[in-house]
């Protein structure tokens, strides 16, 4: 029995809350060290700079705890609008709030005051975002059940995703000119509207529901997961890309400032010509899935980021480009190459929670999800945490060393993308395998 051409606008709405949180998540990580330790000559830090790593990290590792839990939760709720939508719902308004606050410390200036509130506030803001985004990736295996359909899902999911990226480099002159607080609290408002406009789209499957009396319990549950060959590789795979993401991601401003010399305005500048280079990958990564494999051509995006990353190191004056055109070329080859990544992994992910399903009986996406949402916490705060102790090597071009520290993200992305690749080879190359 072949599947149904699925509605357009499903794939569309699904997408919207990507680009919602997507733009949250660019302010986030690109601007939230730069707010609360900003550079030499750009502000007075908030908070103890070795403090800060400690407390980010302390808390997505406490957070993460939580996630199977969470994804748990999902799996086996009952209600009228489903086991995932109701999370989607009642997550959303305190996640956008908790998003707002973080922007508003105390005392104006280096304050243990500052430090407290920032870990309250960012702990409340993730432990809302598990519960929003955990039941949300789970929805996809139930909205696409092709393979074909779940990588072009996941096509227009990485182009929001995108989109979101560009809606989140336009906060740099709005910092400018309004402050980080306003900002945020623009960006919460009109997100607002991409959470809840799916609800008008979007419904489960009322057979993906599990009987109580057919439940595995939790521990059940996890001790299956972790004896799926498929998903350990997959998650291996995904430690060492999520931590470059984020150290990528945190480094933009920097290297905007310390390495290219222009004002943090400039920003949208690097942002733009990226995320129109990934865009325009998007369709040659949905055909070349289709002709060769997603995991192929998944592989190679791994490789191909290892070779780019690293590039960051030979951005200088000397060359007779400007800095920022060296600046431009570098992460928008470092977008194209890392497209794969960024795209595939939904499709992966779905793939490995169907296998469990022919395995158990049951729908048990929010358990994977959840599991990979605890290591992202986890990868995502030791990134966070590690990127202002690199930083110190050489953070501003006022130091003893200049911008080595920033430079450095370069070669420490290369080398995490390098083990990726070799640990994603052990993936399987059949469905029969997995």
């Amino acid at each position: 029995m072949t599947e149904k051409p699925p509605a357009l606008k499903t794939d569309i709405f699904y997408s919207l809350i990507t680009l919602g949180n997507t733009a949250l998540w660019a302010i986030l990580s690109g601007w939230l060290l730069y707010f609360y330790l900003p550079p030499a000559g750009e502000g007075q830090p908030l908070v103890p700079a070795t403090a800060y790593g400690v407390i980010v990290f302390l808390i997505r590792a406490l957070n993460a705890l939580l996630a199977p839990a969470i994804g748990h939760l999902s799996d086996n709720a009952q209600s009228r609008w489903g086991r995932r939508l109701p999370f989607i719902f009642f997550s959303t308004p305190p996640m956008l709030l908790f998003f707002v606050l973080l922007w508003t410390p105390p005392q104006p200036g280096i304050s243990h005051w500052n430090l407290l509130y920032m870990a309250l506030i960012f702990l409340l803001y993730n432990l809302a975002y598990s519960f929003n985004q955990i039941p949300y990736t789970a929805l996809l295996p139930e909205i696409a059940r092709t393979e074909e359909h779940r990588v072009r899902i996941s096509a227009w999911s990485s182009g929001f995703l995108l989109l979101g990226m560009i809606l989140g480099s336009l906060a740099s002159p709005l910092i400018e000119q309004l402050g980080y607080a306003q900002t945020a609290l623009l960006y919460a408002l009109a997100a607002l509207p991409l959470f809840y406009l799916p609800f008008l789209v979007l419904r489960e499957r009322p057979e993906s529901r599990i009987a109580a009396t057919d439940r595995l319990d939790f521990r059940q549950g996890l001790g299956l997961m972790l004896r799926n060959r498929s998903f350990l590789i997959m998650t291996a795979t995904g430690v060492f890309y999520w931590g470059t993401t984020t150290l990528v991601q945190g480094s933009i401003p920097f290297i905007v400032t310390e390495i290219c010399q222009l004002p943090k305005s400039a920003t949208l500048y690097f942002y733009l010509p990226a995320v129109l280079g990934a865009l325009a990958s998007y369709p040659l990564i949905t055909w070349l899935a289709k002709q060769v494999g997603k995991r192929r051509v998944f592989s190679v995006s791994l490789l191909a980021s290892a070779l780019v990353l690293p590039g960051l190191m030979v951005i200088n004056e000397r060359w007779p480009l400007p800095l920022l055109a060296q600046g431009i070329g570098w992460i928008t080859l470092q977008a194209v190459a890392m497209s794969g990544v960024i795209m595939l992994p939904p499709a992966f992910g779905a793939e490995i929670a169907d296998r469990d399903a022919e395995l158990t009986g049951q729908r048990r996406e929010g358990t994977y999800y959840a599991a990979w949402g605890l290591l992202d916490q986890i990868v995502n705060g030791a990134a966070a945490a590690l990127l202002p102790l690199v930083f110190l090597l050489g953070r501003s071009r006022t130091a003893p060393h200049g911008p080595l520290g920033v430079r450095l993200i370069g070669v420490l992305g290369g080398g995490l993308m390098l083990i990726a690749f070799v640990i994603f080879q052990q993936y399987p190359q059949t469905p029969e395998e997995l």
